[in-house]
């Protein structure tokens, strides 16, 4: 029996300790407070741009979910530092970062995924339909679909936040009284509402963003060849293929990105409910701690990478920027 638990142990406590300082207090921290910054250079250009405008309004959106995932990912890090745990403070943060920071970023990063959803589907309609989105899709509906992607979300955690809560508790290990969490329903049950939720509303928008993707790229790629053969301008030819394959570019770049950083988090909350081991407080619970920082690690890349998708792909946005802020026109050069 020993033996077997000697074996189970894949992660030991130390090991954990050092790759959760790794992750959180160095590499994760440097890339929320990179992303903090590029979220708040998005949400000023685009204001200035105009939201009437149905992407500049959708990214604006996302700009916001990605802004205050990245502002909870800091609180979430500060929390897990270890040095905390050997401070023999009043205040159990490795529990109060899971109600404080761990869930509320897990949901701004489920909204982001949402909108990303919305702005291809618009996308594939503005080429199929390009005469017909503008009625299809207004301003007024634009507004109703952003908001339903927040609430949506937001609305799976309610179960979550209504039973889990901060309150003092006594722990004997330590015969001490710290502030953590504590639950009032069944954790193991709403444990699995919780996971199952995330599994679905998460994998409706994989599953979206790829078949929109994929729709996009194949018709955009189709009306440039036609575009081509039906143009004898050879230089409006070029400048429609070259717009086209920048939409392409930067539709391919933004679903990629998505899927490559939200895989694992899907991968890991299957593991939660197939393989009972892998859990907060389970035989696994080192591995679990491990595996999900390096999923954060990947959301907070995610949040904080458009802004140099959208300096490196659109002129209008680095047109915007400089013009709000004229000495950053040495990134130019």
């Amino acid at each position: 029996m020993c033996a077997l638990e000697i074996e189970v142990q894949f992660i030991s406590n130390y090991a954990k300790s050092v790759i959760m300082f790794v992750i959180h207090v160095i590499l994760d921290m440097s890339i929320c407070v990179f992303g903090i910054a590029g979220n708040a250079l998005n949400i000023t250009v685009f204001r200035k741009q105009g939201l009437r405008n149905s992407v500049n309004l959708s990214l604006f959106a996302i700009s916001i979910s990605d802004l205050l995932g990245l502002i909870f990912q800091v609180w979430q890090n500060f929390c897990l530092n270890p040095y905390l745990e050997q401070a023999d403070l009043p205040v159990d943060f490795f529990y109060i970062q899971v109600l404080t920071g761990g869930n509320p970023n897990v949901a701004m990063t489920r909204i982001t995924g949402w909108i990303t959803m919305y702005v291809t589907a618009e996308r594939c309609l503005s080429v199929l339909t390009p005469f017909k989105v503008g009625l299809i899709v207004t301003f007024e509906r634009r507004v109703l679909i952003l908001f339903f992607c927040y609430g949506i979300n937001l609305a799976f955690f309610f179960p979550f936040f209504a039973n889990y809560y901060l309150d003092l508790s006594f722990i004997p290990e330590l015969n001490k009284t710290k502030l953590g969490m504590s639950v009032r329903g069944d954790s193991e049950f709403l444990g699995f509402v919780i996971n199952v939720g995330h599994i679905y509303l998460t994998i409706i928008s994989f599953v979206v963003v790829i078949i929109n993707t994929a729709i996009l790229v194949v018709t955009l790629k189709w009306k440039s060849k036609w575009r081509q053969s039906a143009t004898s301008n050879q230089n409006q030819q070029k400048a429609l293929s070259s717009r086209e394959k920048k939409t392409v570019m930067l539709v391919i770049m933004m679903a990629t990105v998505l899927i490559a950083c939200y895989c694992p988090g899907v991968v890991c909350t299957f593991l939660e409910i197939f393989y009972p081991a892998f859990g907060f407080n389970d035989k696994q619970q080192n591995v679990f701690h491990v595996t999900w920082s390096f999923c954060f690690l990947f959301n907070s890349i995610n949040a904080s990478i458009n802004v140099i998708v959208y300096y490196k792909m659109s002129s209008k946005y680095r047109t915007t920027l400089f013009e709000i802020f004229p000495r950053l026109r040495v990134l130019e050069r």
